[in-house]
């Protein structure tokens, strides 16, 4: 009762500071005069959005002061917290000072200081150390730290040093007249990033340093150019912008043609395209990107994805990777439910062909509804297509159609689909190729059965799951380029009623498949999963390749087995077997380990590519080495957890060389080679992170060429260095 009475006196007298400010008051005893307060035990205070406890916190109404002594504990709204051995402050917290202040930051950041004064809201440590190193707390000597006479410390925008060393487990490196970095609850500020060093053989010495300006709080640009000791500089720049409903971002860079290298060999075609580059006299590329939500059923947007050549992208270290084919296109899509329809232009650049074409425009709808117990659809798709050469196609194709799945007695699961499409399509040359213009309606009835039983024993038990299923449709006369016939059957599409590549086609003809899946289980953990299967063609299969495994009536059969040795360790195996040929076309087969010391990863591959042109006149009478390409190698990546903070990757790839399309005139080389390795080393801990990494790149095509690229960075928690 005593307790409770001293509670409510104290805020009845510190509620004349503001009735609004003051939400809180806790304390054992209690003083007062005149014009001051004076309260102890257990004292907490909540005023200004600030929490403030200690043995002793007295308030002078006179002096608008307050003061706070032992064990003194404040957090501010920031979420920043302050330990103190004692604390004078004005009111409103803008000015005071403080006795062996140390600051903990929502971060886990450091500060601590001998004496504290407090101006206009910002702190002014005398003899302070800064360090982002909370972990490190039990250890004989931190990470790094920064040691300076006098730090300012604004908790609503950045931490600035003046004479400061930075020292690199409790040895110093660096001694900086200034230094300033961000508040950690400051999510963009303008202000220099982490740079990133590099040198390759070919490049040489790379330097690319960061600058961020912060426009607002909607809009930012990020100056980043590469300077290179061999191939001369890069300007690069990035700009982005949120808006409304929408956002918009460009990432832009341009360079002369000095890293233009001329082509090894006596390859024609890349030595046109090279001279081509040289002649222009610029490499350069332009991603941009634009989103807006009209409503909440549409939505408009813009890629744009161009780079001068297909080659400058890998010249400079721009991406971690980059896609092989670019895409630019502008897109109106509108999502109602599980519908979807979209307007949709695009153009692409493409490592492999040329022949790519460009689409203006295509228009696609997608529609799904309950009915009769089942699920309908109806697909439809418009687009105009632009070839190089002056040649141009429209395509259309409409699908509609039912599919139900029944549960039969004893659990055997019964699918059953019912599909009818029209495909039309018009070309605007006409001659002898297998690209010409035709219209076809093709229906389509496919059903499937599948019927899953466990078989149980004292170790383990096991799921057998037989599946059979029938496709039946008319055979299609003609091809065209979304359509490829000589792709690959594999296991990812053998049970299904489309084969093709695409999905905007139907695999015709008539044909049944057949296969069985595994699954053990010994408690709740995997043993293995194996599936093995092949399709059976009803009527005479469209022309195809040996290498696509459905050239033949019985198609080749398609296996897949994962096998979990242990918690640690998993073989992982998939292929192709030719009962024609009598070997397997298509091999694929590695393991997988990993635990806390060790991640470890093999993988063999052997198969071959299948290419299809579909303009080539004749195409039928091409040979089987000529629309092929065969590869073979093997792929090592392993990583070593030395310690919790230490962990030295390596990985080697070996393989034969690999062609680009343009050079299907030339005998592939089965030959195989180092087609790339590399080792580095990652240290990394919560405040700091340093890689080290030595990689060969063999490269192909075009002006690039074996070089050996040495990577350094490192970062700081906190800071732009």
């Amino acid at each position: 009762m005593k307790k409770l009475l001293l509670m409510t006196v104290s805020c009845l007298f510190f509620a004349r500071l503001s009735a609004e400010e003051v939400t809180f008051i806790n304390s054992n005893n209690a003083r007062y005069t005149k014009d001051a307060v004076h309260c102890s035990g257990n004292v907490i205070i909540v005023y200004h959005n600030r929490i403030i406890s200690a043995d002793e916190i007295s308030y002078d109404k006179k002096n608008e002061l307050i003061e706070a002594k032992g064990n003194v504990i404040a957090k501010d709204e920031k979420l920043n917290a302050y330990f103190m051995d004692s604390l004078s402050v004005s009111k409103n917290f803008t000015s005071g000072n403080a006795k062996n202040i140390k600051i903990i930051m929502p971060d886990k950041s450091r500060l601590a200081a001998e004496e504290c004064i407090l101006k206009d809201g910002k702190f002014v440590l005398k003899n302070a150390i800064f360090t982002p190193c909370y972990e490190c707390t039990d250890c004989e000597e931190l990470t790094w730290q920064i040691k300076s006479p006098c730090v300012t410390f604004d908790p609503e925008e950045y931490t600035e040093y003046e004479n400061a060393e930075f020292e690199l487990f409790g040895s110093p490196i660096i001694y900086m007249p200034y230094l300033c970095h961000v508040s950690p609850k400051i999510k963009r500020k303008s202000g220099l990033l982490v740079s990133e060093f590099s040198t390759s053989s070919k490049a040489g010495f790379s330097l690319c340093p960061k600058y961020l300006y912060s426009i607002g709080g909607s809009q930012e640009l990020l100056l980043k150019p590469i300077v290179t000791s061999k191939i001369g500089g890069v300007g690069w720049i990035y700009y982005g912008l949120r808006f409304p409903n929408g956002e918009f971002n460009i990432d832009a860079s341009m360079t002369g043609t000095k890293s233009v290298s001329d082509v090894a060999g006596s390859d024609a075609f890349e030595e046109k395209a090279i001279k081509k580059i040289k002649d222009s006299g610029y490499r350069g590329h332009v991603f941009s990107k634009i989103r807006y939500e009209i409503n909440d059923v549409w939505r408009c947007s813009s890629d744009i994805n161009l780079a001068s050549d297909r080659y400058y992208l890998k010249r400079f270290p721009f991406f971690q990777s980059v896609d092989r084919v670019l895409e630019s296109n502008v897109k109106l899509e509108g999502f109602d439910g599980g519908n979807y329809t979209s307007l949709k232009t695009a153009m692409f650049q493409s490592e492999y062909s040329q022949n790519v074409p460009r689409i203006f425009p295509a228009l696609e709808r997608n529609y799904s509804n309950e009915l009769l117990d089942g699920t309908f659809h109806w697909d439809f798709m418009f687009m105009n297509l632009d070839f190089n050469n002056n040649r141009s196609a429209q395509k259309m194709i409409s699908e509609a159609s039912w599919d139900k799945k029944i549960l039969l007695p004893h659990g055997n699961i019964f699918n059953i689909k019912g599909a009818a499409l029209f495909r039309g399509l018009n070309v605007s040359e006409r001659q002898k190729t297998d690209y010409d213009s035709s219209f076809c309606a093709i229906p389509l009835l496919h059903c499937s059965w599948q019927w899953p039983l466990v078989i149980s024993s004292d170790w383990a038990s096991t799921i057998v799951t037989p599946i059979a299923g029938t496709i039946i449709s008319t055979n299609k006369k003609y091809e065209d380029v979304f359509e490829d016939p000589v792709c690959e059957a594999n296991n990812l599409n053998l049970f299904d009623e489309n084969r093709s590549i695409s999905s905007y086609n139907v695999d015709s003809g008539k044909r049944i498949y057949y296969g069985l899946k595994l699954a053990g289980y010994n408690g709740g953990e995997n043993l293995y999963r194996f599936m093995i299967g092949r399709s059976t063609e009803l009527a005479f299969p469209q022309k195809r390749l040996e290498s696509s495994g459905i050239k033949h009536k019985h198609s080749n059969i398609i296996t897949a087995l994962d096998v979990f040795l242990s918690d640690e360790l998993t073989f992982v195996s998939n292929g192709s077997y030719s009962t024609q040929a009598k070997k397997w076309l298509t091999l694929e087969g590695g393991l997988h380990f990993s635990n806390k010391k060790v991640d470890f990863e093999i993988l063999a591959f052997k198969g071959k590519q299948c290419l299809f042109d579909p303009f080539a006149s004749n195409a039928s009478s091409l040979t089987e080495d000529q629309k092929i390409q065969k590869y073979k190698g093997v792929m090592l990546d392993v990583a070593w957890h030395a310690t919790s903070s230490t962990t030295l990757k390596g990985g080697i790839v070996i393989g034969n060389e690999f062609r680009n399309a343009v050079n299907l005139h030339e005998k592939p080389l089965n030959r195989c080679k180092l087609v790339k390795h590399n080792i580095g080393l990652q240290w990394r801990n919560e405040c700091t992170e340093i890689q080290i990494t030595i990689e060969k790149r063999n490269y192909g095509g075009g002006d690039l060429k074996p070089e050996t690229v040495f990577t350094f960075v490192i970062r700081l928690k906190n800071l732009g260095i």
